[in-house]
């Protein structure tokens, strides 16, 4: 794909990848899922604790899934998390709401790229985090229901009539491998049912088994129930400005920080999209990517539905994503528009800054609703923010202990601890970084035996030939493949 890009072009966009994307900028746009701010939003101890078993960098989903399936184990162990804003400010309190895999689309290419097994296996991975997610939310009880974790039909409407013929083909291809979900996903083109799904001008669309929510609140409630047990302490405003390994038997690692150093046994890098800026060898192979949300007001006609469907507008080049809110005023959480205002315009590509909006995905997002629905002709915008995310140059996230060829830090004993990565999450971390979370802290507490049946732990490997196999150049073919 990439050789019908312009070379100068082409030279710009790899040169953003290999940029350090720092540490989050301490003046983010403002995102609706944000107000109010959580209660233990700027929660930090009155002093930084000079110890810790484990330090977790970054206050999202993967790393609090990872903090809680560790006490779930141990629940002595003595965690510190370090949150370089408020809490759960990153891309987990920022994102679409969405809890959705696209497996018939994705399937097609995972088998292509690694055989049959491994797409499979990380479809499985993938698709059992709905069942996943809406079991812990209903063990929070009364508490839980605010985070609105619910099962919803997922409508991917197609607009584009080739791509609607290969959407068809790439189903068959799934179901083949996939016979228990017959069924579950169902394919529409009758103009009379697209209507009433609402869609306006769609070729068809494929309906299957998804969730929606609202993540902030979800893991607010996590959150606030781990601060409660006294073994996780965690530290907002603080932000992780390098690891130094010590001579310690016990306490391998140093991590200094703005309010002081913290000694501990592990590092877990959580920090998705800004990975790089404390792994350097990451720079070009894992790379932020900015998004940018919308919440849109719906003229009176429009269903109110967001308890039964979530929708992904799927056009010749790119698709958005949209949840609606369970309320009476039925407003659409929309994200996307991703380089629908061309590659020589792009913005986001490579960029860490979530202080500023997105011209061109916005132009794009404000005409989506008329273009898409049979009622959405004079929808406004009401809010617009962005949010960081991490692409890899592969597709597949990063998930593993962290080695010398990677940190340039000397590797301690495994018995004695050491640094782990999880990130790259490519746009679709709900269907990725809880069960993720489970997996590794089974691998940092030495039972990674538990996980191998369902975790797709060689695929999501950061080996030296896999990042070997990643560069700028291939990360833009893989991302614009992608859109296509």
């Amino acid at each position: 794909m990439g050789s019908s890009i312009d070379p100068s072009i082409w030279q710009t966009l790899a040169a953003r990848l290999v940029r350090d994307p720092g540490t989050p900028v301490d003046n983010p746009t403002t995102s609706f899922w944000q107000e109010p701010l959580l209660p233990i939003a700027q929660h930090a101890s009155s002093s930084l604790p000079k110890d810790a078993e484990v330090v977790i960098i970054g206050s999202g989903i993967a790393g609090i899934s990872t903090a809680l399936h560790l006490l779930r184990r141990d629940p002595r162990l003595s965690i510190v998390m370090l949150e370089a804003r408020t809490a759960i400010s990153g891309a987990t309190g920022r994102n679409g709401g969405h809890i959705k895999a696209v497996p018939w689309a994705d399937y097609f290419a995972l088998k292509e790229t690694y055989g049959k097994e491994s797409a499979m296996k990380i479809t499985k991975f993938r698709l059992a985090h709905l069942e996943a997610m809406v079991a812990e939310a209903e063990a929070l009880g009364e508490e839980g229901k605010v985070g609105l974790v619910r099962r919803v039909d997922g409508v991917c409407a197609i607009y584009d009539k080739d791509f609607w013929t290969q959407a068809k083909l790439r189903l068959g291809v799934f179901l083949d491998d996939f016979p228990e979900e017959k069924g579950r996903w169902n394919i529409h083109e009758d103009e009379k049912e697209l209507k009433a799904l609402e869609l306006a001008d769609a070729h068809g669309c494929i309906v299957g088994p998804a969730g929606a929510a609202w993540p902030y609140r979800f893991l607010g409630v996590v959150l606030s129930r781990l601060l409660q047990s006294g073994q996780l302490s965690l530290e907002t405003h603080t932000v992780a400005k390098d690891i130094r390994r010590t001579s310690s038997p016990t306490h391998p690692y140093e991590v200094h920080t703005t309010r002081g150093t913290v000694v501990t046994k592990h590092v877990i890098h959580c920090t998705n999209g800004h990975a790089a800026h404390l792994l350097p060898a990451l720079k070009g192979k894992l790379y932020p990517l900015r998004g940018q949300m919308t919440v849109q007001a719906v003229p009176p006609g429009f269903p109110r539905a967001g308890m039964q469907r979530s929708y992904s507008p799927m056009w010749a080049k790119g698709f958005d994503y949209i949840t609606q809110s369970a309320g009476e005023d039925g407003s659409l959480y929309l994200g996307g528009g991703l380089l629908q205002d061309g590659l020589d315009n792009d913005e986001d590509l490579g960029n860490p800054d979530d202080s500023r909006l997105s011209a061109g995905c916005l132009r794009h997002l404000e005409a989506v609703p008329g273009r898409a629905f049979v009622h959405g002709k004079g929808s406004t915008i009401e809010k617009k923010w962005t949010g960081i995310m991490g692409f890899t140059g592969d597709g597949l996230p990063l998930v593993d202990r962290v080695h010398q060829y990677l940190s340039g830090r000397e590797e301690c004993d495994p018995a004695a601890g050491g640094e782990w990565l999880a990130a790259g999450w490519d746009g679709y971390g709900m269907v990725h970084c809880w069960l993720t979370g489970k997996a590794l802290a089974a691998m940092v507490t030495d039972h990674e035996d538990e996980v191998l049946e369902w975790f797709p732990r060689a695929e999501f490997a950061c080996t030296q030939d896999r990042l070997a196999r990643m560069s700028p150049e291939s990360a833009l073919r893989h991302l614009l493949g992608h859109l296509d």
